[in-house]
């Protein structure tokens, strides 16, 4: 995996950590490839932003990583997390998630693929015993140092490395699939994001992407609540720094620069009202997840 690294900046090779063309070393940060300078960013002001996020989603990822939905893939055996992530398979093809349903896992042996987001590592394990060779990526250290543990202990291929989507330390047209689910609606520049993905897929490459839906049930009543969730992720004072909703059509013009671009509507919904949420029959859920589901489920390829 390391032979697809390149610098974030100018895209050339790198000798270890060090772009010989930028003049620029990168560092090891919790026991990953830390690909994030300030050379990056155009301003001051971009890194201080770039920084708060890190601080953000760095933080919240220390608090989530032991709690009880994440510690225990961790802390079992291999033959425990193997069950875990058979069981997470089944899950993911009953929430109709875009891994497992859109994302065909049993294809992926062999391939080269790219976890953009890779939290706490579990999405990173799926595809990983899927037989992919995963490069598991994350603005946060500790998050690719969870993802790059899991890979290794489900006995995949693969490393977590610590990066911003808007500079993918990866080579062009070298990636075979990219996956990122609840992660790309965060970046504050999603073009220069999904221009970087287009970058690295090679030609014929797919990228399976979910973000959040602006008309749906969960975040019509949070704008009315005048808040956009990730609470779980709060730590002291910290909030989180950017969270944007989009529609079908705004997909579509986002990732036109690719072919084959499919879209659909999915996700729980009424279950999040207040009060009246927990009343609503699972099968009305169904009836209604192509109109007010919150998340959109994108398939797009690179052309040849």
């Amino acid at each position: 995996m390391n032979n697809l690294l390149a610098c974030p900046i100018c895209h050339g090779d790198l000798t270890e950590l060090n772009c010989v063309s930028c003049n620029i070393s990168f560092q090891q940060k919790n026991g990953v490839s830390s690909f994030i300078c300030r050379e990056m960013y155009p301003s001051a002001e971009a890194y201080a932003e770039a920084s708060r996020i890190i601080d953000f989603w760095g933080n919240g990822w220390e608090k989530r990583l032991e709690e009880s939905d994440h510690k225990p893939w961790f802390v079992c055996d291999h033959e425990t997390l193997v069950q875990n992530v058979v069981k997470d398979i089944e899950f993911q093809k009953q929430s109709d998630s875009v891994m497992a349903v859109d994302l065909p896992l049993d294809s992926l042996k062999g391939k080269v693929a790219l976890n953009i987001g890779c939290g706490a590592g579990t999405e990173a394990s799926l595809l990983a015993y899927s037989d992919a060779n995963c490069i598991a990526m994350d603005i946060t250290s500790q998050a690719a140092q969870a993802a790059e543990y899991l890979i290794n202990k489900i006995g995949g291929k693969g490393i977590g490395i610590q990066a911003d989507t808007r500079f993918i330390p990866v080579k062009s047209d070298s990636i075979d699939i990219v996956y990122s689910s609840g992660v790309l609606h965060h970046s504050p520049e999603i073009a220069k994001s999904i221009s970087e993905i287009h970058r690295v897929l090679r030609p014929g490459g797919k990228a399976y992407i979910m973000l959040y839906a602006t008309w749906s049930v969960l975040f019509v009543q949070m704008r009315l609540m005048l808040s956009m969730g990730e609470k779980a992720w709060e730590t002291g004072n910290r909030k989180n720094p950017c969270t944007t909703t989009y529609t079908k059509n705004e997909c579509i013009k986002l990732f036109s620069q690719f072919s084959n671009v499919q879209v659909r509507k999915t996700g729980e919904n009424l279950k999040h009202l207040k009060i009246v949420g927990k009343c609503m029959p699972a099968s009305l859920d169904r009836i209604l997840y192509p109109v007010l589901g919150p998340r959109l489920n994108i398939v797009v390829e690179k052309p040849l």
